[in-house]
């Protein structure tokens, strides 16, 4: 008899968390997308802070290290994917007269520089 009313309660619990499972959304559902998430979270930012420091410095920072400098970033984020900070890709002004940093990307295959001279 003790075990048929110790049974209902567990059985009931299974049943909430197998209901809970299937009818609440998941927002990530495996490492990879988590790392993707923070990827993508790392790159806006990065980008809003460049922009940022254009904006109010009127020139484009040469390094992600002028970032860092003039108090726009803490520390140059480690990229999720590689677990490194120096595979950042930084796309360079092709203009002579307002040479610097103008975009950032991620790169988990290659190491690349960091500054735009």
């Amino acid at each position: 008899m003790l075990k048929k009313t110790a049974l209902v309660p567990l059985g009931f619990i299974a049943l909430v968390l197998l209901a809970a499972k299937l009818l609440l959304p998941s927002y990530v559902t495996s490492p990879g997308q988590a790392q993707e998430r923070v990827l993508q979270q790392d790159l806006y930012a990065m980008r809003a802070v460049i922009r940022q420091y254009t904006l109010d410095k009127q020139q484009r920072p040469h390094s992600l290290d002028d970032l860092i400098v003039a108090g726009y970033l803490k520390d140059v984020p480690i990229d999720p994917t590689t677990k490194r900070k120096d595979t950042w890709i930084v796309e360079c002004s092709k203009d002579p007269r307002a040479q610097g940093i103008i975009g950032i990307g991620a790169s988990s295959a290659s190491t690349r520089t960091l500054r735009c001279d």
